[in-house]
C-alpha cells in the first residue's frame, strides 16, 4: 500500500509542477554544473537563471545554484548533498 500512496503523492506533485510551470526531474551534479535529469533521461544544464527547488522532508525547498554545487555531505565531504534529489525547476522572471 505504500507504493501507491507514494506514487499517488509523486503523480500529485508532477500535476503542481505542470500547473506552476515547473519542470521535474532529479537534480544531478556532474564536473562542476547542475542539470535537472528528466525522467526520459534527457538532461537540462542548470545556471542562475533558474530557481531551483528540491523536495526533501516532505515539501520543496528552494536553493540557489551555487548551493546546489557547493553544499557537500558532512560524512561525505567530496559529494555534493543535493545531487539525486526529486527536484523542480522554472526560469526566473526578469523583472
Amino acid at each position: 500500500m505504500n507504493i501507491l500512496s507514494e506514487s499517488i503523492k509523486y503523480t500529485t506533485r508532477k500535476i503542481d509542477a505542470f500547473l506552476e510551470n515547473y519542470t521535474i526531474g532529479t537534480l544531478v551534479i556532474e564536473n562542476r554544473q547542475a542539470f535537472l535529469q528528466l525522467e526520459i533521461g534527457e538532461l537540462i544544464a542548470l545556471n542562475n537563471s533558474f530557481e531551483i527547488q528540491v523536495f526533501a522532508g516532505g515539501k520543496y525547498h528552494t536553493i540557489t545554484y551555487e548551493q546546489a554545487l557547493n553544499t557537500y555531505c558532512s560524512d561525505m565531504p567530496e559529494c555534493p548533498l543535493f545531487a539525486g534529489f526529486e527536484c523542480r525547476v522554472k526560469q526566473k522572471k526578469i523583472a
